[in-house]
């Protein structure tokens, strides 16, 4: 299987995030609706809502949501289980950004706005690594779920061919329409050439 290590190293970055508590948290995605909410018009924030709702149920599961999504890629449904693993992940990707960009900011001193800080150390608040586990399983199961492709050689569905070789057809001959070679009467034109 030539995706074997990309599975085993998604699964070893799940483990790693549920005994790290690499969670999402349902206040940070509050917190993008009411940042946002201000913008929209209020016939989209029912579906903005919903939207949010739905992504952040599934990073809530964190290293869960990684695990179940690799058993619908195992279970072939390839697609579907990458799209899983990375709601998985949104939530510790967000949080390696948020963590990185807090530091990167307080070393540097590169942003001085007061209001932009503050948003920043809000949103730093709201994301917590408790262990390096969590840091370092979602680091894993990100790498692995970029590895994960469909396997080469699952056949895939081939379109009826619109003719059919020259000795499995015969043709009406009226209108001169293709047809099985065990035709009788024409579906075209109606023509009844069947053997008598």
């Amino acid at each position: 299987m030539e995706n074997k290590k990309w599975i085993i190293l998604t699964l070893i970055g799940g483990v790693l995030m549920i005994i790290g508590s690499a969670v999402g948290t349902i206040a940070f995605y509050e917190f993008l609706y009411n940042l946002v909410s201000g913008y929209i018009s209020e016939d989209f924030k029912p579906l903005i809502s919903s939207i949010l709702g739905i992504i952040s149920f599934l990073a809530a599961g964190g290293g869960y949501t990684v695990i179940a999504g690799l058993i619908l890629y195992m279970l072939k449904q390839y697609r579907l289980g990458r799209i899983i693993i990375t709601f998985g992940t949104s939530f510790g990707i967000i949080g390696i950004i948020v963590f990185i960009t807090y530091y990167i900011v307080n070393l540097t001193g590169i942003i001085t706005n007061p209001t932009i800080l503050a948003y920043l150390t809000q949103i730093y608040g709201l994301f917590s690594f408790n262990t390096g586990f969590g840091f370092a399983g979602t680091l894993l199961a990100v790498i692995g779920r970029i590895g994960l492709k469909k396997p080469k050689g699952i056949p895939e569905e081939k379109p009826e061919p619109e003719e059919k070789e020259a000795s499995e057809v015969k043709y009406c001959p009226n209108c001169g329409k293709v047809l099985p070679v065990h035709a009788n009467f024409c579906n075209e034109c109606g023509t009844d050439f069947g053997e008598r």
